[in-house]
């Protein structure tokens, strides 16, 4: 059984976690498909945009699967692969996390790694590390990066659970929305990414992660405008200006 399952439809990937017996807690086998899934989705010429869940209705993904860090009685290495969790790779595509149900720990981190968070009414966030004596090898650079620093410390250093509708508030989610409704406004959402160019999506999506961490806002702007160069010779920028003159629909091609 695939631990990870990958699939496109509409130009849409899907990438499920597909554990629910084990509220999709992941293992290092785990980490290794997501890892290639999310490689296969960055070359896949019939995806667009990727719609990351979890197999079930009570967890996204838990976190660490907590039986396997007891076996090794705590002595578990950091894993090779670099993975989404951790930042250690980015894909210029977007990326929309459907949170249904549990985001703990590492399963809060691949939340975070996306770049819109649509969570259902029963979602619940959160870095319970603490509480069992151990701590977040991504958290502690996502979260202060998605919502204020001090509240991103209050929720790392107590390790509460936050429910979908505080974190709305926080803008750690874009949208709650029923259990039962969660994948329809996902791919919604990414249908609707999807009329764009996707050339032009990925661009600004680059520029954007890129312009975030340089500190200089003209440092920023010209290296935006190096990225925007690759763009303006792709055949989709020019038929992107020719629908505009000729009052119709573009036809994209990736391209």
């Amino acid at each position: 059984m695939s631990l990870v399952i990958y699939e496109v439809n509409d130009k849409i990937a899907t990438i499920t976690l597909n554990r629910p017996e084990k509220l999709n807690a992941y293992t290092e086998e785990m980490v290794d498909e997501m890892y290639d899934a999310c490689q296969k989705f960055a070359k896949d010429d019939d995806a667009w945009t990727a719609i990351v869940t979890g197999a079930g209705d009570r967890a996204f993904c838990a976190g660490h699967d907590l039986n396997l860090v007891v076996e090794s009685k705590g002595q578990y290495e950091d894993h090779d692969s670099p993975t989404v969790w951790y930042g250690e790779f980015e894909i210029y595509k977007p990326m929309i996390a459907a949170v249904n149900g549990y985001a703990f720990g590492g399963g809060c981190s691949l939340a975070l790694s996306c770049d819109i968070r649509i969570a259902s009414e029963n979602a619940v966030f959160g870095y319970p590390q603490p509480k069992y004596g151990a701590m977040s090898l991504g958290g502690h650079q996502r979260m202060p990066k998605t919502i204020p620093p001090g509240i991103a410390m209050e929720f790392m250093l107590t390790g509460r659970h936050i429910p979908a509708e505080e974190a709305a508030r926080w803008g750690m989610v874009n949208k709650v929305v029923p259990q039962d409704a969660l994948m329809d406004e996902a791919r919604a959402m990414a249908a609707l990414i999807n009329e764009n160019a996707p050339l032009s999506v990925r661009h600004t999506k680059e520029a954007v992660l890129k312009g975030l961490r340089t500190p200089d806002v003209r440092e920023g702007i010209a290296m935006a405008k190096l990225i925007s160069y690759r763009l303006q010779t792709s055949h989709d920028t020019q038929e992107g200006l020719a629908a505009f003159m000729e009052k119709r629909k573009p036809e994209w091609q990736g391209r």
